[in-house]
């Protein structure tokens, strides 16, 4: 399985968006990887909508399967005040959920009932693996 994303954004909730999908990103393609959703044939892309409720009409959520190039577009409204002025934990749990929307559209590209659990179990635990590592902080 690939996973790939992006995000539409109001300017106010880019920076945290951004900082949010730059730690995610990584974790779980690696996650991902290494687990049965390797032998996974398909893409999974990610693009949240984050924006404020005055905006949400022109921006709604839009996720398709799109069966024959076995790409999952998952785009689901994440709550824009929480990527303004939340905390970067709640920016992850916030992503995750986003993300979570996927899980049972995974079967129509032939996932087995195992390989959703894993998907499950991964984005369960991506919040604490990501707080203890965080990737967004820099090293000396």
């Amino acid at each position: 399985m690939e996973f790939r994303a992006s995000a539409e954004v109001y300017q106010p909730a880019f920076s945290a968006m951004d900082r949010t999908r730059r730690c995610v990103d990584p974790f779980l393609n690696a996650a991902f990887a290494g687990s049965s959703l390797a032998t996974l044939e398909c893409k999974l892309r990610y693009v949240p909508i984050v924006m404020p409720e005055n905006m949400r009409a022109r921006y709604p959520a839009r996720s398709k399967l799109r069966r024959k190039e076995r790409l999952y577009d998952c785009a689901p409204i994440l709550n824009y005040d929480v990527f303004v002025g939340g905390t970067f934990e709640d920016q992850l749990q916030e992503y995750l959920r986003g993300i979570a929307f996927s899980a049972p559209h995974l079967v129509a590209f032939g996932a087995s009932p195992q390989q959703v659990e894993d998907f499950r179990a991964i984005l369960a635990g991506a919040l604490a693996r990501i707080m203890i590592e965080r990737p967004d902080q820099k090293r000396h």
